[in-house]
């Protein structure tokens, strides 16, 4: 009967250590975003601590105007796109840690901004310049 009570308490112990061990597989979650995202019609910025994951935004631009893009990182980096959608990018950067470019809009359209982080912190930012009106 001892023996009985010693291996019910030995196997419900091995049941619990078993559950505990197991319990923390399959929950380890990394952060895709963390962090802040705008988009209106002049512009697409986001801030963040995280940015593990695409994110996107149409621009609505002009024959003649021009893209500010800035984008400024302490860790990781981005790629990033921007194109109409069905024609050749406008253009594409792999792997951007920090720079700053204007890219002239040639063609009127809806431009499609993609921004795709890898382990990323820090901002990015795509600003609508306009033309000056006479």
């Amino acid at each position: 009967m001892k023996k009985t009570v010693l291996k019910t308490i030995a196997a419900a112990c091995l049941l619990v250590l078993l559950t505990l061990t197991l319990s923390g597989c399959g929950t380890v979650s990394e952060s895709v975003f963390d962090g802040s995202r705008t988009a209106d019609e002049n512009s697409f910025r986001m801030n963040y601590t995280t940015l593990n994951r695409e994110d996107s935004a149409d621009l609505v631009l002009a024959e003649g105007e021009q893209l500010h893009i800035e984008y400024a990182h302490t860790q990781g980096t981005v790629d990033i796109v921007v194109g109409m959608d069905g024609q050749t990018p406008l253009y594409r950067g792999s792997g951007q840690k920090n720079g700053e470019m204007l890219l002239p809009i040639s063609e009127a359209g809806t431009y499609h901004i993609s921004v795709t982080g890898h382990k990323a912190k820090g901002s990015i930012a795509f600003v609508r310049v306009t033309t000056a009106e006479n």
